[in-house]
C-alpha cells in the first residue's frame, strides 16, 4: 500500500480525532485521572495532547507503509485515533485494551471504533503467557511501556508472538533524556513524574514508571528477539516554529539539532529475528 504525504495523513486524522472527541466526557477523564492524578481536568489537555500526537503517529504510519502490511495492530490504542486513521487509510486494524478498567462512560467511544471498523479486542499484553491473539503484519506499541511497573518480559513475549514472521513491531517511548529534563535535573527537578502526582493518585498508579534512553530500548528489542530495522528520535509536543524557538531557546535548539538523543521521544522499528532465543 503506497503511503499519503504527511498533509494527508493529517487531514485523515483529524478527522478521525473529531469523531472520537464527540464522546470525551468530564466523567471519563475524571475516571482516568482517579489512577494518574496528573490526567486531572484542568491540569491535561487531551485535545491537544491528541492534536499534537499526529505527528507521532504519522512516524509510525511511514515506518508501516509499504512492505505488504495490510493488518495492524495497535496494542494499548486508549483513545483509538491512530487505529481509526489507519482504518481510513485501508488496513484492516485492531486496537487492544483491557475493557475491565473501563466503565460504561467508555462504551460510546469503543462502540463508534467497531462501527468504524475497528476491531476492539479485549486483551491484557502484560498477563504471562496470553500471546496476541492473531498474526499480524505489523505491531505497534506506542506511549505503553513507560506505564508498567513490573518486568516487560512477559508483555513483550506476548507482542513478538503475534508479529508474523517478516512482520514489523514499532515501539515508541519517552526519552528520560529530553533535553529541558536534562535541565530540570541540573537543577534538583526529577524527570519523571512529580511524587505529588503519585501521592494523589489510586492504586495502582498508572502514569510512568520507568522513561527510557535509546540504549535501553535497544537493549530491550536485543533481549525480546528483534532487529532493529530504523531508529527515531523526535519531538511533538507544541513548542511554536523552529524560528521562534532557535530566538527564545537557543541553546535548546542547537541541542536537538546536533544531539538527536536530546529529543522528546524515541522509537525503533523493529522485526523478529528468526530462531532467536528471547530472555
Amino acid at each position: 500500500m503506497t503511503a499519503v504525504s504527511a498533509r494527508e495523513f493529517g487531514r485523515v486524522y483529524r478527522e478521525a480525532l473529531k469523531g472520537v472527541w464527540a464522546h470525551w466526557s468530564p466523567g471519563m477523564q475524571r475516571e482516568m485521572a482517579a489512577h494518574c492524578h496528573g490526567w486531572a481536568l484542568g491540569r491535561f489537555d487531551f485535545r491537544n495532547y491528541l492534536e499534537a500526537s499526529a505527528t507521532r503517529f504519522y512516524r509510525a504510519y511511514r515506518a508501516l507503509a509499504g512492505g505488504g502490511v495490510e493488518t495492524v495492530c495497535d496494542v494499548g490504542g486508549f483513545w483509538g485515533v491512530f487505529p481509526l486513521a489507519l482504518r481510513e487509510l485501508g488496513y484492516r486494524v485492531s486496537m487492544t485494551e483491557t475493557l475491565r478498567y473501563y466503565s460504561d462512560s467508555f462504551r460510546g467511544l469503543f462502540d463508534h471504533l467497531a462501527r468504524r471498523g475497528v476491531e476492539i479486542v479485549d486483551y491484557d499484553p502484560f498477563e504471562p503467557g496470553t500471546p496476541l491473539p492473531g498474526a499480524f503484519d505489523a505491531v505497534t506499541v506506542m506511549a505503553v511501556l513507560e506505564h508498567y511497573p513490573h518486568s516487560l518480559r512477559p508483555f513483550m513475549e506476548n507482542v513478538v508472538a503475534g508479529v508474523r514472521p517478516g512482520g514489523r513491531l514499532f515501539l515508541e517511548v519517552p526519552n528520560i533524556a529530553f533535553w529541558p529534563k536534562r535541565v530540570a535535573f541540573l537543577r534538583g527537578r526529577s524527570p519523571i513524574t512529580p511524587v505529588g502526582d503519585v501521592y494523589r493518585s489510586a492504586v495502582p498508579f498508572i502514569g510512568h514508571h520507568h522513561e527510557f534512553t535509546m540504549a535501553e530500548l535497544r537493549e530491550l528489542a536485543e533481549l525480546a528477539g528483534l532487529e532493529v530495522l530504523e531508529e527515531s528520535y523526535f519531538n511533538y509536543s507544541p513548542r511554536g516554529g523552529p524560528l521562534k524557538q532557535l530566538l527564545r531557546r537557543p541553546v535548546e535548539s542547537l541541542a536537538f539539532a546536533l544531539v538527536p538523543d536530546s529529543r522528546e521521544c524515541l522509537a525503533v522499528l523493529c522485526t523478529p529475528r528468526a530462531g532467536a532465543s528471547r530472555g
